[in-house]
Formats: structure tokens, C-alpha cells, sequence
């Protein structure tokens, strides 16, 4: 969640914050360049992520292209200068996926209570083929995701997704910019249409496996979340309703657009209002998740995906996401691993840096040869010898008189007192 919810989502953030900037320079309506890109690259993302939700069946994976699609429509937004529909939109959808991305959490760890309950580790527990009938087996989960899977297609007037990703279309129509309102609506009615495929392989229906049978709801640690982003999922998006929405003369006025422009130098407009959006996304909303409930309605197990039959090979090339992977692999991470292998590790790695090393041990060898030859050997140790031999030598001479005879130590030392006696006199008696 952190991953595909949080972290993505701060690059929006700093788009949106970054708009005085990318606006710079907009006159009379006319969009910068920098816009134009985003507003195109934007709209491509929007429903290109959308399409390859189409043909997922991990739970998860339908939910992380989900929101690629859905941060799109934000930077498709911004690229418009719609800079307070793509803000409305980055909090509601931060509402609704969260409510998603938990709650597919909670449908995944009821249905490893059924993997580990019959002891079925080989049946996917996230893959929406093995579920089904977990409308009575996890019923607040169902709610709740339902609700959030309502506001992500963007059901018309009772969810905030609605009425945020109305304002990016209205917007679009109003300015003349109808690419980017074709591309999104188009991303919208798949949209609605992957969520409702999520919603009846999840939910509806009969359990297609064992584990499905054995699933259950999860504890209320788990629940209660989900209950508060499905409230917020649908009450947010009131803050934003437009001012001139049927005429509108009661309740609060438009609040999250006066709040926003309100950071802005500029003063800007919400858009006025339109019935060629407004019926567009009423059309795109309800016969999305129309559509993809009909199609799956009766899906049974052992069946093929009814989305399969209807693209026939189109399906694969969506399942394998255009094998951007594949083309990933081949374009970047073979050719770097070849170079690893070959250029990097033959040459930098052997040549370069190992001929480098033993270049140095060379050096080092050497002079240390010459320390070795001229000053350790004939000096250091040469003065450790002499003392050495010196000592033996002088051990050797003296110990002629340690011979360990009384007789001849009382003469020597007698000797040593005559001696001694002598000096004595001479010195007493001689000037």
C-alpha cells in the first residue's frame, strides 16, 4: 500500500506543487509546452494502464495498474492548467484506493484461512479466478470495497470519485481540449469496467474453489478501516461539488476549489457547467460497470475469461502488459549484464583495476627490496648482530676465570688487595 498508494502519489503532489512553474508563461488560455507533454503523455498513461487492468486476475495487480491509470488522469489534468480538479482528485483517489488496497487485503488473508484450512497450498490465494462468493463469506469487506470500487469508476452523484474526476472532463470540454477528454473518458469506461470484473470474480457468484468455500470475514482490526475510508470515499466528494451544479442555491459553496485557489498568485476559475461531460461521465460510469457486471455475472469455474473471447489475441498482449518486461529485459538488463560480464569484468574489472593492483604490489614489492637490502640487512640487523656477537665474544673471554675453584678466587682476590695496597701507598707516600 505504502508502494502503490503513498510513494507514486508524491510525485503528483509535486506536480501540483510545481504548477506555477510549469504555467509560467501560459496567456490567454494557451498552454505551455511543458503542459502540452504532460497533458499527452498523461492521457496516453491513463488509458494504457487501464487496459492492461483489463486483463489482470491478481487482485493486487489490478489495483497497482489502477492507480497508474488514475495518476494519469491527475498529470492529464494539470497538463490542461485543471490544477484544482487534479488536487480534488489526488485526495479522493487517495480515499478510494486506500479502501481498495486494504481491502484486498482482507479478501486475501480470508482466503489463506481456506488455503490453510483444507490445506491447499497450491490454489493462488490472490488470483480472483480461485474466488467467488465472498458477498456471504466476508460481507464488510464486500461493503466496503464495493463502495470504493463504486467511487474509483466514478458512479454518478453518491461517490467523491465522482464528482472529482467529473471536474478533470469538465474542465477538458470547457477549454476546447478534446483529445484529452476523449482519451480519459475512454479511460474511465475501462475503468468502470475492470472494477466491476474485480468486484463480480471477487464477490458475486458462486465460490469457484475450495478455499473460496472456506474463506472468512476478518477480524475487526481489519474492518474498522475499511468502514472509515469507505465514509470518507463517498462524503468527500462534497467538499467539491461545482457551484452551479443544477443551479445550485443551497448548502455550502464549491469549498475545496475556494480553498485551493486561494494558495495560488492567480485567481482561478472552475469551469462552467456542462451537460456533454456531465452525460459523459454518467455514460462511461454506469455502462463501464454494466458491461463488466453482465460479462461475469455467470462466470463459472473452468471457464474462459469472457474478456479473452472478446479480444481474442489482443488478450494475451494485455495479460503480458505489451511484455513491456520482456522488452525491458531485452533493451536494458541482458545488454547490462552482458557488459557486467564481458567488458566490466575482462577489462575494468581484470585489466584496469586488477592490472592497477598488481602494479602497486609491484612497487611496493620492490622498495621494499631496497629497504630490505641496503638498510634492514646491513644496518638494523647488522648492528643486532654486533651486539649479539659482542656479547658472546665478551661471555667467552671472561669466563676463563669463572671456573668455580675456591683456592683460585681467594688468590685472585688477594692478589686484587696487594693491588690495591700498593696504590694505596703510592699515593700516600709519593708527592
Amino acid at each position: 500500500m505504502i508502494h502503490a498508494a503513498t510513494m507514486v502519489s508524491a510525485g503528483v503532489y509535486m506536480v501540483i506543487r510545481m504548477f506555477p512553474l510549469l504555467s509560467a508563461g501560459m496567456e490567454h488560455g494557451h498552454l505551455t509546452s511543458p503542459m502540452i507533454v504532460l497533458a499527452v503523455i498523461g492521457s496516453f498513461t491513463a488509458l494504457f494502464a487501464a487496459t492492461i487492468a483489463v486483463a489482470q486476475n491478481d487482485i493486487k495487480r489490478v489495483l497497482a495498474y489502477s492507480t497508474i491509470s488514475q495518476l494519469a488522469f491527475m498529470l492529464a489534468a494539470l497538463g490542461i492548467g485543471a490544477y484544482v480538479a487534479a488536487a480534488f482528485h489526488l485526495i479522493t483517489h487517495a480515499f478510494f484506493k486506500a479502501l481498495l488496497f486494504l481491502g484486498s487485503g482482507s479478501v486475501i488473508h480470508g482466503m489463506e484461512h481456506g488455503v490453510f484450512h483444507i490445506n491447499d497450498h497450491e490454489t493462488d490465494p490472490q488470483d480472483m479466478m480461485n474466488m467467488g462468493g465472498l458477498r456471504k463469506k466476508m460481507p464488510i469487506t464486500f461493503w466496503t470495497f464495493l463502495i470504493g470500487g463504486l467511487a474509483l469508476s466514478g458512479f454518478p452523484l453518491v461517490t467523491a470519485g465522482f464528482w472529482s474526476k467529473d471536474e478533470i472532463l469538465a474542465d477538458a470540454w470547457a477549454h476546447e481540449h478534446y483529445f484529452v477528454f476523449g482519451t480519459l473518458a475512454l479511460a474511465a469506461l475501462l475503468t468502470a469496467f475492470y472494477t466491476m470484473r474485480q468486484i463480480t470474480l471477487t464477490f458475486l457468484g458462486k465460490p469457484r474453489t475450495k478455499v473460496a468455500e472456506h474463506a472468512h470475514e476478518t477480524p475487526w482490526t481489519m474492518t474498522l478501516p475499511l468502514v472509515i475510508l469507505a465514509f470518507f470515499s463517498i462524503s468527500y466528494g462534497w467538499v467539491g461539488i461545482p457551484d452551479d451544479f443544477m443551479n445550485r442555491n443551497f448548502g455550502p459553496r464549491n469549498w475545496f476549489h475556494d480553498w485551493v485557489v486561494s494558495t495560488l498568485p492567480e485567481h482561478i476559475k472552475a469551469p462552467q457547467f456542462g451537460w456533454v461531460p456531465l452525460l459523459t461521465s454518467l455514460i462511461v460510469a454506469i455502462g463501464g460497470l454494466l458491461g463488466g457486471w453482465l460479462l461475469y455475472r455467470k462466470f463459472e469455474a473452468g471457464q474462459e475469461d469472457p474478456v479473452k473471447k472478446l479480444l481474442g489475441p489482443f488478450y494475451k498482449l494485455l495479460q503480458n502488459k505489451y511484455y513491456f518486461d520482456e522488452i525491458y529485459q531485452a533493451i536494458f538488463v541482458k545488454p547490462a549484464i552482458w557488459l557486467a560480464e564481458t567488458f566490466s569484468y575482462l577489462w575494468v574489472d581484470r585489466k584496469l583495476i586488477d592490472g592497477f593492483l598488481h602494479l602497486v604490489s609491484r612497487v611496493t614489492y620492490s622498495i621494499g627490496s631496497v629497504f630490505r637490502n641496503y638498510i634492514d640487512v646491513p644496518i638494523i640487523n647488522g648492528f643486532g648482530d654486533f651486539l649479539g656477537e659482542g656479547s658472546k665474544k665478551l661471555g667467552k673471554s671472561m669466563r676463563v676465570i669463572q671456573t668455580g675453584r675456591v683456592q683460585q678466587y681467594m688468590l685472585i682476590g688477594l692478589a686484587l688487595v696487594f693491588v690495591a695496597l700498593f696504590y694505596y701507598l703510592y699515593k700516600l707516600f709519593l708527592p
